[in-house]
């Protein structure tokens, strides 16, 4: 009876070091395949530089208050990720975490990106943390190099969305635009460097900078926070540019957990 009972152990935690060794390996194969990823937005790119996590975090992290762990997804698990989104129990996304690196990307696009703070928030005396972060280029430290994004082509303000423009119908005098948009680039950034040579310095100097110019930055955000951005801004009534990086985003993060995103994304506001 002893022996037999040794031998049933040793079953036991031999079939769960093989299942950990097998998790932790297709972990590691994961990230090797999909960190780096790039994706081209406008004239500028989007890179997933690192993640922590999973769909199976998601459902560890929801049942953890039972002491349960899988190291497996199963039906269940898919059933609970989507029973988590349609009821609005946010936490358990929150511990899924990605990071990407901007690169090229418009100044107006960024100000958007940047009014994402939802989720995963506490306040401590006068800390606070939020669900992303991001640092990017200061101009009080490095001068602005002369790089801008220009639109492929000008479209027309929507007939009846005051704040949108109506995609893929263009103004006619397109050209005249374009030389008329450029023209006020050089004028501004030619003032800029005016400025620095006068002896301004460089924090006042930026001031004169269109929001047109290109942003390099690192953005990290839970899971929630990044479905919430792709849910809003990859719609209709969003602007083009920024609906060209929720895309990207989406894309980048399908591979790592598409359930979940499939679930956040569905699940009514």
């Amino acid at each position: 009876m002893h022996v037999a009972f040794l031998a049933k152990i040793l079953h036991f935690f031999l079939c769960d070091r093989q299942i950990l060794s097998r998790y932790f390996k297709e972990i590691i194969l994961m990230k090797e395949k999909l960190i780096g990823s790039k994706i081209q937005v406008d004239d500028g790119s989007v890179t997933l530089m690192d993640y922590m996590g999973s769909d199976l975090s998601v459902v560890n992290a929801a049942r953890v208050s039972f002491g349960k762990k899988k190291l497996e997804l199963d039906d269940k698990d898919l059933k609970l990720i989507k029973y988590l989104a349609h009821h609005k129990h946010m936490s358990p996304f929150r511990h899924v975490i990605f990071s990407f690196a901007l690169e090229g990307v418009s100044e107006v696009v960024c100000r958007q990106l940047y009014k994402h703070q939802v989720g995963c928030s506490f306040t401590s005396g006068e800390f606070k943390e939020s669900a992303t972060t991001w640092n990017e280029i200061s101009g009080r430290y490095v001068e602005f190099e002369p790089e801008f994004h220009v639109p492929a082509e000008f479209r027309k303000q929507h007939k009846s969305n005051k704040q949108a423009s109506t995609e893929g119908d263009c103004i006619s005098e397109n050209h005249a635009a374009k030389s008329l948009y450029l023209e006020t680039i050089e004028q501004t950034y030619t003032s800029y460097k005016k400025l620095l040579e006068m002896g301004v310095c460089r924090e006042q100097a930026r001031m004169v900078m269109p929001i047109c110019f290109k942003n390099s930055l690192v953005w990290t955000a839970s899971l929630e926070a990044a479905a919430h951005f792709v849910k809003l801004r990859d719609h209709d009534g969003a602007q083009l540019e920024i609906r060209n990086l929720a895309r990207a985003i989406k894309q980048l993060i399908d591979p790592i957990c598409p359930y979940s995103i499939e679930a956040l994304m569905s699940a009514e506001k």
